[in-house]
């Protein structure tokens, strides 16, 4: 209030004058109205760009929604309530999910539209006494007060949910949009006002791990999770920088022709103290961070230039490179691989990139547009792990891929999914698409695959992976492991 009346001063202090001047009988009474008039318009104007720019100050300006500051502030009020009241409030954080590929595939217009329809949801979900408020980004935050259990957090968690599965209308096509969600509770997550915050946040990184789609409340061994995950990005960025991570090559077999077509290419980290690093250690996290991106730039330029060696030594061999999600949709992977290949004078057709099929069914993706660019490099595509999610070859007709490669899970149990391996196949055959069988690891799958028709095979019964000094010293003078001549019959 002194705010608004120090600003006003000028103003009011203007009065003065007429006062003094009709006290005096100086001015006439229809010249002093409008005088009062026109102070008194400039007054409310003024007070009207007061409070525009309060509102501005403590409010989005895409959604119109409370912004951080404001959010603070009903925070430490609702929680003030809240101790006097001894009753309970939650913290709700709300991230969209895949949001920068929405950005990036149908430009920030309609990325705009998403927020301000989300924002228009979780609006509709929560009572007049709560409040939403745009942290930033795709990032939103609920406050929810005077609850009775924490139960009621995750119902309305779960209202919002639902909530959010409905299809957005961006520029007047639908389009899917999934969130994932944190949740904590005052007092009995915690009651300081900002580790609260931190703790909703950690919630919903934990919820995001398992997927899209999902609310989850915080639980004390998130932080752990969250502080190993802070160390292991910190050793793996030290990893990048002193060039511990290293390649392996797994041969894969014709076949046919039981010969050596071409490798996989793995990545590895040599640590210097504990040695090889398995890779279910580091990858999971290496492939969800941003680190991804320098260290799959870093694989597919040794990788190329690796394959450049071979040809340079009349051994012309496939390598394939495993793209995570980060990296397919990454706007610059196309221009980067086309860089990397030009720079090594590599053909395409020697680089073959696998990328899972749920990465193809997603529909908020431009997959087909980045595989259409990748092919007008001459690069192979190949949909890795198929058969374990909800993509068919009757839908990858509309892909430009050039190879399947059957899940381990299903070569494992040929007994019982043989039919399910030789229909992938036939099938695969007829869209003019070549088959490879993942994970084989012994003579009799061997034998059974080739049976079926299928075209390649890795596995630790062909070789496991090596060094490239070893993948060529299996292609010199036609010398290949005893495994590779065991007779099928």
């Amino acid at each position: 209030m002194n705010s608004l009346w120090s600003s006003t001063w000028p103003v009011a202090a203007a009065f003065a004058p007429c006062v003094l001047a009709l006290a005096a009988g100086q001015w006439q009474a229809r010249g002093l109205r409008a005088r009062c008039a026109q102070l008194q318009a400039a007054l409310a104007a003024q007070r009207d760009t007061e409070l525009r720019l309060d509102f501005i100050a403590h409010h989005d300006s895409l959604t119109g929604l409370p912004n951080r500051l404001q959010f603070q502030m009903q925070l430490e009020h609702g929680v003030a309530y809240a101790r006097r009241h001894e009753n309970l409030l939650a913290v709700l954080f709300v991230d969209i999910d895949s949001f920068k590929a929405i950005n990036d595939t149908l430009g920030h217009d309609a990325g705009d539209q998403v927020l301000v329809q989300f924002a228009q949801r979780l609006r509709q979900c929560v009572r007049e006494v709560d409040t939403v408020a745009r942290q930033g980004g795709d990032e939103f935050i609920v406050l929810l007060t005077e609850l009775r259990t924490g139960a009621d957090a995750q119902q309305v968690a779960e209202k919002i949910m639902l909530a959010i599965a409905e299809p957005f209308t961006v520029n007047g096509e639908l389009l899917d949009v999934a969130a994932s969600i944190g949740v904590a509770v005052y007092p009995d997550d915690d009651e300081d006002i900002e580790t609260l915050i931190e703790k909703a946040d950690l919630a919903m990184y934990a919820a995001k791990q398992r997927g899209k789609g999902a609310s989850l409340r915080f639980l004390p061994s998130m932080q752990a999770k969250a502080y190993s995950r802070l160390i292991l990005e910190t050793a793996l960025r030290h990893a990048l920088e002193h060039n511990e991570f290293i390649l392996t090559y797994q041969p894969k077999m014709n076949l046919k022709e039981r010969r050596i077509t071409g490798v996989k290419a793995l990545l590895r980290w040599k640590h210097p103290e504990l040695g090889l690093v398995m890779p279910l250690d580091f990858l999971p996290v290496l492939e969800q961070s941003a680190l991804i991106l320098p260290v799959g730039s870093w694989a597919m330029s040794t990788a190329v230039a690796q394959a450049r060696r071979w040809l340079d030594q009349g051994q012309a061999q496939t390598v394939a490179l495993h793209l995570s999600p980060r990296q397919f949709f990454h706007k610059d992977i196309v221009q980067s691989c086309a860089a990397i290949l030009d720079k090594a004078g590599v053909p395409g057709r020697c680089i073959e990139l696998e990328i899972t099929e749920a990465m193809l069914i997603d529909k908020n993706q431009n997959a087909e547009e980045i595989l259409q660019q990748f092919k007008q490099l001459g690069v192979r595509i190949a949909i890795s792990d198929f058969g374990t999610g909800y993509a068919s070859l009757n839908y990858l007709r509309r892909f430009p891929v050039d190879v399947v490669k059957i899940d381990k899970s299903f070569v494992d149990d040929l007994a019982r999914g043989g039919a399910m391996v030789r229909a992938i196949i036939e099938m695969a055959h007829t869209l003019n698409m070549q088959v490879i069988a993942a994970g084989v690891e012994n003579a009799e799958q061997l034998a059974q695959l080739s049976a079926m028709g299928c075209d390649e095979a890795f596995g630790f019964c062909i070789s496991a992976p090596v060094a490239p000094e070893e993948v060529e010293a299996l292609l010199a003078g036609g010398r290949q492991r005893a495994a590779l001549t065991t007779s099928w019959a």
